[in-house]
């Protein structure tokens, strides 16, 4: 696997380093003051032997059975591809959920070059509590950090994984309710990882976040986030992006 320097020296068309390890994406998020948890699995694949197509097949694999797992939760927003040895960078924004795959297959097909790192960056359809509706749940497409990452080439075995903000899983409650976001998000988080198990036929096994104060496992947070959970440095305080899908920030939870 290519060193932790050596990916961090790697940027994307914006200039944005690009991690190519789970653990280096943690400490940036964490650096953001993003507080996420992740999960994930090895593939153990020899990529040594296999010929550039069938890579880049497997890349297209992994992204289509996360998407299915996934959909109905998750929509891709923007995407990120590295060939290996960082030879070519590709960005597409905006993507649109009922031609991504398509277009995808398409910038596989013009690659010269085999995979090393896809990311799919996600806006997330969940409950929320906001200030307009504070007596009740609303269900919408929210713009929080959430990744999907896959790592694969020559110098590695395959890895991927999904992380998200906890925000969503907070202790948070929905007055009317009297129940938590937790208790309304986890159910369809848990049944997306159970699909995405059965779907790759892989057991996640690495299940990590970048606060010791997340509940986390196998299938996401085992009770309620502490609602006051915050990232070591500070976030530095920027305008709302002029976009029509909220950020969580935005909605007084």
């Amino acid at each position: 696997m290519m060193s932790s320097n050596m990916a961090k020296d790697i940027k994307n068309a914006k200039g944005s380093p690009i991690y190519t390890n789970l653990d280096d994406f943690l400490s940036a998020s964490l650096a953001r003051n993003d507080v996420i948890g992740s999960w994930g699995f090895g593939s153990n694949l020899n990529f040594t032997k296999m010929k550039k197509e069938e890579t880049n097949v497997w890349f297209f694999e992994q992204v289509f059975n996360f998407l299915r797992s996934f959909f109905g939760l998750v929509m891709p927003d923007n995407l990120e591809i590295i060939t290996y040895n960082a030879s070519k960078q590709i960005n597409r924004e905006n993507l649109d959920q009922m031609t991504f795959l398509d277009e995808l297959m398409l910038i596989l097909k013009n690659l010269e070059q085999p995979i090393w790192v896809v990311r799919l960056n996600l806006s997330i359809v969940g409950f929320i509590r906001s200030g307009w509706t504070p007596d009740r749940p609303l269900r919408i497409r929210i713009q929080e950090p959430a990744s999907f990452i896959v790592w694969g080439g020559a110098d590695e075995t395959g890895f991927q994984t999904f992380s998200i903000s906890y925000k969503l899983f907070s202790s948070q409650v929905i007055e009317s309710e009297g129940v938590a976001l937790w208790s309304m998000n986890q159910p369809l988080l848990e049944k997306a990882l159970r699909k995405w198990e059965k779907q790759s036929g892989k057991k996640i096994d690495v299940v990590k976040g970048n606060s010791n104060d997340l509940p986390l496992y196998s299938y996401g947070f085992s009770k309620p986030a502490p609602g006051d959970i915050r990232a070591k440095s500070a976030k530095k305080e920027e305008p709302p992006a002029d976009d029509f899908i909220p950020d969580l920030n935005d909605l007084n939870i």
